[in-house]
């Protein structure tokens, strides 16, 4: 039997991959975001880890566990980490894919004798099914990748995670081409200890890159809560601040016409009151839908208030927007909701000297709407 040097390697990759490993469930434990891909992903790198240290105490005689065990369980751990990955990007997982992969595969591994005759298979197919699990994996996830965080996130997984899953393909294929002369994992020679810094510098740049994407989708996250109303998901006042200055300076450059709408329901309160804030909120949540579902693509909508709304309409003229708002109040009106509402119209002047005079006159125009009786509509001079 070839001389036995490469174990002391083994263990120091399996030793980095159980810190890797606890790093996840850290994780896990702290981040309510994602936190069962996060799981999945320290459960890979344990289980990774353990194939690994099963494999650096391989001697003579063969045991099942030292040479079988550990092939299977490195092929469970890059279909845990598939699975933690798919659920990572929210996608729909191919549970039934992995079986039909897995169970053939770990089957032939377990019943096939330690035995050095056996080895050329043992190895072939486990490398193939992790070349297998990487690359579809990419593919699966890649659209995904690109769409939530861009080219260069993209890149950034699937260059090296390409990579990995076609040297698996290759240590597969070369274990075909030397059937005849097992190249196991333990053995000393150049092509292992270069797998051992493959498996190294993978599970690094595994854990770097996914923890990045992880920290770009809180801060995401984070700024998503800074601009949008929490109950109906509509932009905040803070947000529709920002897009009425630059719809105000488009306007100014421009001299494109732009149209302000503010809404108001109707004795909100009376609801609260009567039927509890659960039925408000649920006046406000379809409200809410009602308004995005009748403005066009380049309108801004948003709740600036209790019960306020708040629509910018660029490229609007007066006759286009009183229509809109009076199709908006029979809406409202035909919906049984409870309610109506209010409106006031302003369209954007010359005389203006700023974005908030707009709105000045906009809600002028809505507190004579009120005062006129509400379920109105009123225009600004």
């Amino acid at each position: 039997m070839t001389d036995l040097n490469l174990p002391p390697l083994l263990w120091l990759v399996a030793y980095q991959m159980g810190l890797h490993a606890l790093l996840w469930v850290l994780s896990s434990l702290l981040l309510r975001e994602s936190r069962a891909a996060v799981a999945h992903w320290g459960l890979f790198m344990l289980l990774l880890g353990a194939g690994l240290a099963l494999a650096g105490g391989r001697d003579e005689p063969r045991t099942w566990l030292f040479f079988n065990g550990a092939n299977m369980i490195t092929v469970l751990a890059f279909a845990v980490m598939r699975r933690g990955t798919e659920q990572f990007m929210n996608l729909d997982r191919y549970d039934r894919e992995q079986l039909a992969v897995l169970l053939p595969v770990l089957g032939m591994i377990a019943l096939v004798g330690p035995s050095e005759q056996w080895a050329p298979l043992r190895i072939t197919l486990t490398y193939a099914a992790q070349a297998f699990i990487v690359l579809r994996m990419l593919g699966i996830i890649r659209p995904a990748l690109l769409q939530e965080f861009g080219r260069s996130a993209m890149l950034a997984i699937c260059v090296p995670g390409a990579a990995i899953g076609l040297i698996a393909a290759a240590l597969a294929l070369r274990q075909v081409v030397m059937w005849k002369t097992p190249v196991e994992m333990q053995l000393n020679n150049i092509g292992n200890v270069a797998l051992m810094y493959m498996y190294l510098t993978g599970s690094a740049l595994f854990t770097f890159g996914f923890m990045v994407l992880l920290t770009q989708r809180l801060v995401a996250s984070l700024r998503q809560a800074t601009v949008r109303d929490p109950l109906t998901g509509l932009f905040n006042r803070r947000a529709m601040t920002e897009q009425l200055e630059r719809q105000w300076l488009r306007h100014r450059r421009t001299q494109a016409p732009l149209a302000v709408l503010v809404i108001d329901l109707d004795h909100f309160k009376r609801i609260n009151d009567t039927l509890g804030h659960a039925a408000g909120d649920s006046v406000l949540m379809h409200l809410s839908t009602l308004l995005q579902s009748h403005v066009r693509g380049e309108d801004v909508v948003g709740r600036v208030g209790g019960e306020e709304f708040l629509l910018l309409l660029p490229d609007t003229q007066s006759q286009q927007a009183i229509a809109l708002a009076e199709r908006l109040r029979v809406l409202v009106r035909a919906e049984s909701l409870g309610t109506t509402i209010s409106i006031g119209i302003a369209l954007a002047h010359s005389v203006d000297d700023n974005a908030e005079s707009v709105i000045a006159r906009a809600d002028s125009a809505l507190y004579r709407a009120k005062d006129a009786g509400r379920n109105r509509i009123e225009v600004a001079d």
